[in-house]
């Protein structure tokens, strides 16, 4: 893991079953997009050269369709929490336990 972040600026997040004890191991780096490995990828993995073409569909839209393409690229890309309310009902509902965290203030 260290090795992908110092090669490309991989950043890795440990996640846990509280989000609030999640942690970053190593922040991610900007790099300059290297072309020749985001073809590669996308010649090997046909979910990762969709989400190249519909990240391009959306970079490239049009202000008239730019709502219909982030929805397009909405439905593709996995779901994930929108708020803090959310994470705990779906802890709730899957009987997860999450050890609110104290404050000490």
């Amino acid at each position: 893991m260290e090795r992908l972040n110092q090669s490309f600026g991989i950043g890795i997040i440990e996640l846990k079953q509280n989000p609030y004890e999640s942690k970053i191991l190593y922040p991610s780096k900007y790099k300059e997009l290297d072309f020749k490995t985001i073809d590669k990828l996308c010649k090997i993995n046909g979910d990762f050269s969709k989400f190249i073409e519909q990240t391009e569909k959306l970079l490239t839209a049009t202000d008239r369709y730019v709502n219909a393409t982030e929805k397009e690229l909405d439905e593709f890309c996995d779901y994930y929490f929108k708020s803090d309310s959310e994470i705990d009902k779906y802890c709730a509902d899957k009987n997860i336990p999450i050890d609110e965290a104290t404050d000490n203030s």
